[in-house]
């Protein structure tokens, strides 16, 4: 067999290994949002997408706050199924530093495969282990340990900055 025909064999052989297929699927610790996330250290927030396009997997919501409903959804990831499975679900909630509302969950929920921290994008849905909390974000904070992103927001959630601490939120799966 020639070289240059070996070399060009080789190549497709590497190449076709390394690939991704359609039916491959993202590691376990990594949520499928309909955006393409950033990484970690990314310090610019993006506002969530105007419109729902639901990727396989993940499931709406509905997050009702002071007589308020915004639309949500929960990435197709473990800790974020375990919340859906635990839904409906009434939390009370505080402001933390200006960027986000947390509030206990009464159970922790699973972190199977989940990375050590995150960087949460404005209008995302968090679960922050260590604490046991359910995190809206509403303002940019960067990486954190112990942060899982399980979900977002349809619109922004900025008119959570005037909710007060021990507000009440009531999360659950959005029926068609």
């Amino acid at each position: 067999m020639r070289p240059t025909l070996r070399l060009l064999l080789a190549a497709l052989v590497l190449g076709s290994a390394c690939s991704v297929g359609p039916g491959d699927s993202p590691a376990a610790s990594e949520p499928t949002p309909a955006r393409t996330p950033t990484g970690p250290g990314t310090s610019s927030p993006r506002a969530p997408s105007p419109t729902r396009s639901t990727s396989p997997g993940v499931t709406p919501v509905r997050v009702v706050v002071g007589g308020r409903t915004f639309a949500a959804e929960l990435f197709d990831n473990p800790t974020a199924r375990d919340l859906a499975d635990r839904l409906p679900l009434t939390v009370a909630m505080d402001d933390l530093h200006g960027t986000e509302k947390t509030g206990g969950l009464p159970q922790a929920l699973t972190t199977d495969g989940a990375p050590r921290g995150s960087d949460p994008d404005v209008g995302e849905i968090g679960y922050y282990a260590p604490g046991r909390d359910l995190v809206f974000y509403y303002g940019d904070m960067g990486y954190y340990p112990g942060i899982v992103r399980i979900g977002r927001f349809d619109e922004s959630i900025a008119r959570l900055v005037d909710e007060g601490d021990g507000v009440s939120v009531r999360v659950e799966v959005q029926t068609p």
